[in-house]
């Protein structure tokens, strides 16, 4: 009898020592899952720190620094992208993307500067100014340009932009 009750008592240990290892296995795991969706997490903080993009027109690059919002990242995702941009209000060059981008925790619009690269959802359009404007609702800044604005303000008729990422 006292056997089984021994060989009870060992089983008994050997299955809560079993169980304790299959806990800190699954939470050993989750751990390391945090860990590495911290670290995509951050990847993705830092590249939108340092997205920027190219605008090529007539030969001319034009550089622009993307802000961290949920619209600038779809727009990424959707490069390289060929668009036809026109004149709009002696203001700004505006040109209809394929989609629309989401604008979801945005403010509900901005006043433009010289040189901002925004998204007016209304139309699904890109604006990208060359003049300051009025402060406009449904308008989201997705970065600025760093050099070369005064080359789209030069710009007559429709003209080709193509954009992609540059980092």
């Amino acid at each position: 009898m006292n056997k089984k009750i021994l060989t009870i008592v060992i089983l008994i240990i050997i299955i809560i020592i079993a169980v304790i290892a299959m806990v800190l296995g699954i939470n050993q795991n989750s751990e390391n899952e945090k860990l590495y969706n911290n670290n995509i997490n951050e990847e993705d903080e830092e590249n939108m720190e340092k997205a920027r993009i190219k605008l090529t027109v007539n030969g001319n690059e034009i550089f622009v620094r993307l802000d961290d919002n949920v619209a600038s990242k779809e727009l990424l995702e959707m490069l390289p992208l060929t668009l036809t941009f026109e004149d709009f209000n002696s203001t700004e060059k505006i040109a209809t993307l394929p989609s629309e981008l989401s604008t979801e925790g945005l403010p509900s619009g901005y006043t433009p500067k010289v040189g901002d690269f925004s998204y007016y959802a209304p139309w699904g359009n890109l604006s990208i100014f060359y003049e300051d404007f009025r402060y406009s609702n449904s308008l989201y800044k997705l970065g600025a340009i760093e050099s070369g604005t005064e080359i789209l303000g030069n710009m007559n008729g429709n003209f080709e932009i193509t954009i992609e990422r540059v980092n």
